[in-house]
C-alpha cells in the first residue's frame, strides 16, 4: 500500500519526459550510523539493497501494460525490459553477498525475504526517504530500458566485448569520470579561474587518476595548456555535443576529436557517446582504431539546476552503496564535481574503497 501511495504522489512527475522531477535525492543525513570503516560501509551498503528490493518487488513490472503505466512510454521494449529486469536481479545478489562477508543466497527470493525483516526503530526516516529514493531510481532505469535500442543508453551494452560500463570492475573499486569539458575560463574579481583546471589540480593532489571525456570542438577553440591533463586520461565526446546514434556526421566527430586529442595525449582514447547513444557502425569504426565505449553506471545529475551540491553528492554516495562498484559520470564544467570531491575522497579512504587509475585500464 505505501509503495502504491508513494506512485501516486509522484506520478506527475512519472508521466512526462526526462526532467528534473525525475531525479532521485536522498539526504544521507537520515541514514543515523557514520561510516567510518569498511564494515560500517557494508552495513549501510546491504541496508540500501534490500531497500530497493522492497521497492522492486512491489512495483511490478511483468506486462506491457504495467510497464507503460510506471513509465509513461508506450512504445515499449519488453524484451529489453525482461534482460534489464533480470540483470538487476542477479547484480543485486551478487552485491548483497559482498556487503554481507559472502553470506550465501541460493536464489532472488532469499534476497526477498531478507528485506521483509523489520528494521531497528532508529532507520524509520531513512526507510521512508529510501523507499521514495529507489521509486524515482526504479523510474530512471526502467525507462531507459524501456526505450532501448531504439534509443539507446548506458542500461545496457551493444557489444559487451567493446563497452564496458563499470559493473565489471572489482567490489568497491569505482572510477571517475568527466564529461563536456574543457571548461571555459572565469574571471571575478579580476582573478582568473577554471574548473576543469581546478579539478585536475585537485585529483592530482590526492592522487586520483580520472578519466576526461572533452569535447573537440570545445578542446581546440579554448587550447587549455598541455598540463593540464597530466597524470590523468583524456577521452572522446565526440566534437560536438549530439548524439551519435542520430547524428549523420558522427564519423566526422570521431575523427577531428581524435586529432584534436593527439595534441595533449597518445592514443588509443576511450569514447563516451553524449547521453550514451551510439550503434553499432560506430562501435565497429572505433574497433578500427583499437577504440573502446565507456559508458557509466553512477550518474550524478550534476548537471542539473535544481541539485543543490549536496543533493548530488548524497546521491552518488547513496549509489556507490547501492551499486558498490562502477563508473561515476560528472561533468567538469560544473563545480558541482570539485565541491564533492573532498567528501566521495573521506569516504573512500574510510570504507577502504579503490579508486580505478584511469590509466590502467586495458584497451
Amino acid at each position: 500500500m505505501r509503495i502504491l501511495l508513494l506512485i501516486l504522489l509522484l506520478l506527475p512527475s512519472l508521466s512526462m519526459a526526462a526532467g528534473p522531477e525525475k531525479v532521485a535525492t536522498l539526504d544521507r543525513n537520515l541514514w543515523p550510523y557514520p561510516i567510518e570503516n569498511n564494515k560500517d560501509f557494508n552495513y549501510a551498503s546491504a541496508n540500501e539493497i534490500l531497500s530497493f528490493v522492497r521497492v522492486f518487488e512491489k512495483t511490478k513490472l511483468n506486462t506491457e501494460a504495467k510497464i507503460t503505466a510506471f513509465t509513461g512510454i508506450s512504445n515499449i521494449n519488453l524484451q529489453s525490459v525482461e534482460k534489464w529486469h533480470l540483470e538487476i536481479r542477479q547484480k543485486l545478489q551478487q552485491n548483497y553477498q559482498n556487503a554481507c562477508d559472502n553470506c550465501t543466497l541460493d536464489n532472488w527470493d532469499d534476497l526477498v525475504e531478507k528485506s521483509r525483516v523489520q528494521l531497528p526503530a532508529e532507520l524509520a526516516a531513512w526507510a521512508l526517504a529510501s523507499e521514495r529514493f529507489y521509486l524515482r531510481y526504479l523510474y530512471e532505469q526502467a525507462r531507459l530500458a524501456t526505450l532501448f535500442p531504439r534509443i539507446t543508453s548506458e542500461i545496457d551494452s551493444l557489444d559487451s566485448a567493446r563497452e564496458i560500463t563499470g559493473s565489471e570492475f572489482k567490489d568497491g573499486s569505482f572510477l571517475l569520470t568527466y564529461d563536456d569539458g574543457p571548461s571555459a575560463n572565469t574571471v571575478k574579481n579580476n582573478i582568473r579561474t577554471n574548473h576543469t583546471q581546478s579539478l585536475t589540480d585537485a585529483l592530482r593532489e590526492l592522487n586520483i587518476h580520472a578519466t576526461f571525456f572533452v569535447l573537440g570542438e570545445r578542446l581546440v577553440s579554448s587550447k587549455p595548456p598541455k598540463n593540464m591533463y597530466d597524470e590523468q586520461c583524456l577521452g572522446s565526446h565526440g566534437y560536438q555535443h549530439k548524439s551519435h546514434q542520430k547524428w549523420d556526421e558522427w564519423e566526422s566527430s570521431l575523427k577531428m576529436t581524435r586529432s584534436a586529442l593527439a595534441e595533449y595525449q597518445n592514443a588509443p582514447y576511450w569514447f563516451r557517446p553524449p547521453y550514451g547513444q551510439r550503434h553499432v557502425n560506430l562501435i565497429e569504426s572505433l574497433k578500427e582504431h583499437n577504440e573502446k565505449v565507456m559508458l557509466w553506471n553512477i550518474d550524478s545529475q550534476d548537471w542539473n539546476r535544481k541539485l543543490t551540491d549536496q543533493d548530488v553528492q548524497d546521491r552518488v554516495i547513496t549509489l556507490m552503496l547501492f551499486w558498490r562498484k562502477g563508473i561515476i559520470l560528472y561533468h567538469d564544467i560544473y563545480a558541482k564535481a570539485l565541491n564533492n570531491l573532498p567528501q566521495l575522497q573521506t569516504l573512500s579512504s574510510k570504507a577502504e574503497l579503490t579508486w580505478t587509475d584511469c590509466r590502467l585500464l586495458p584497451q
